[in-house]
């Protein structure tokens, strides 16, 4: 296994947080662990954001509570725009066009459901990761990987909703929410995605909590049954984040359909819904990256090169395609043949003996870039079917599959980023 100096030059991002999945039986899982952690910390620390009275990070701080005459309209229930006191009264109203009016109810959408948002994420700060029962039973570990920073979700949540209300208030019937959005995003993304990246993980310590400590179990469905909850499982506000980033950019993406075109106010929607949904497209790629580190760390576990050792883990990798062939060592003797497996990642290839207990004996690795598959035809009465050349270097191994669309995939896996080939007028293949 790497060192952590090693490690950590290779598994950077929020990429490494999932390297402690399945690893609870693993003797190194404490050193991935700490990198991790000792990564995250590094990378919201470094983020340079704008000084504001409700935002503070490290530790992160509650801003002062909302308003009371906005709120007391909409605390109870969600209201629309037009049946608030102060723009149900207003001339301004008659004057709006229905599609003003439309676009102003869903502006004020992103302020109550940001309210609402708010609310439920104060019930599961307060009444569970503060819950002494609950944290009196969980290791510190254990708490950073269920609670996954909701405190520091909370305290944004709570500073981007009070900038929301004192734009409402500063002009309750032609208020505007797409700069402060932007202004935001900053912010959002420093929580945002690591917390959306650490989300299977974070339901994976949840599963493994309930099933195997019975108090723990007691204790949460006890939580659970406070009238706080409104009869919501624990499980559920643990999703409240991805659900509040996916909503948020649902409701710009309709600010922009219903903004005047060539405004001010349109290039701000435009701007605040590629922020969005570029920082949604970096905790998927996120998601990605660690369960490929995941998986070579896993692979890493169960290999022993016969080989020249090639370093596994690395951020840039990623598996292309794994499966088990044939190695004809022989083509006229069937007893020469063996079982061989095959490794495909984006920058090397690995053709492995299978071993009990999922374990593999690397037997040669290459670069892709010197890589070649080719095609190879045989008569129609013999039994040697779904064979391919794969040329590795300067060797060139006979290999069969299991059936001839294992055999192109595998084909067309190995030549990429080539063009794909049409195999039935592909020329120039070997023939038997």
């Amino acid at each position: 296994m790497k060192t952590e100096k090693e490690l950590d030059g290779t598994a950077g991002p929020e990429c490494l947080q999932q390297v402690r999945e399945d690893l609870y039986d693993n003797n190194h899982f404490l050193l991935y662990l700490s990198v991790v952690d000792k990564w995250m910390d590094k990378e919201i620390s470094s983020l340079s954001l704008p000084h504001s009275n409700s935002f503070s990070i490290g530790p992160l701080t509650i801003p002062r509570p909302a308003s009371p005459r906005l709120s007391r309209s909409f605390a109870s229930s969600p209201m629309l725009w037009q049946e608030l006191p102060g723009v149900k009264n207003s001339p301004d109203l008659k004057n709006m066009s229905d599609d003003e009016r439309r676009l102003q109810e869903v502006r004020f959408e992103v302020v109550t459901s940001e309210a609402s948002y708010g609310s439920s994420l104060d019930i599961v700060v307060e009444h569970f990761v503060k819950s002494k029962h609950l944290n009196g039973l969980l290791t510190t570990q254990d708490k950073n990987w269920l609670f996954s920073r909701l405190s520091d979700v909370r305290a944004i949540s709570h500073s981007f909703y009070t900038q929301l209300e004192e734009r409402v208030e500063s002009n309750i019937t032609h208020f505007t929410v797409c700069d402060i959005i932007i202004k935001h995003c900053q912010r959002f993304r420093a929580v945002y995605v690591p917390y959306l990246t650490n989300q299977s993980y974070q339901d994976k310590t949840y599963q493994r909590l309930m099933n195997e400590n019975a108090r723990f179990r007691q204790v949460v469905e006890n939580l659970e049954h406070s009238p706080k909850c409104q009869r919501l499982p624990f499980r559920s506000f643990l999703i409240l984040p991805f659900q509040r980033i996916t909503r948020l950019k649902l409701l710009v993406q309709n600010i922009v359909k219903r903004t005047a075109p060539k405004t001010k106010d349109e290039a701000q929607a435009i701007k605040a819904m590629k922020l969005l949904e570029k920082m949604i497209q970096d905790s998927n790629e996120s998601i990605s990256q660690m369960k490929s580190i995941e998986s070579l760390v896993s692979l890493n576990a169960r290999v022993d090169f016969e080989c020249k050792t090639l370093p596994l883990i690395s951020q840039s990798r990623r598996l292309v395609r794994e499966g088990p062939v044939t190695e004809l060592r022989d083509f006229t003797q069937k007893e020469n043949e063996r079982s061989a497996y095959i490794h495909l990642f984006n920058d090397y290839l690995l053709l492995s003996l299978t071993k009990e207990g999922g374990r593999f004996t690397v037997i040669d690795h290459a670069p892709v870039s010197e890589l070649r598959a080719e095609n190879c035809r045989v008569k129609l009465h013999s039994l040697k079917k779904n064979l391919f050349r794969l040329f590795v270097a300067q060797k060139s191994l006979l290999l069969r599959t299991e059936t001839q669309a294992d055999k192109l995939r595998w084909i067309s896996a190995v030549s990429r980023p080539h063009p794909e080939i049409d195999f039935n007028a592909a020329q120039g293949m070997c023939h038997f």
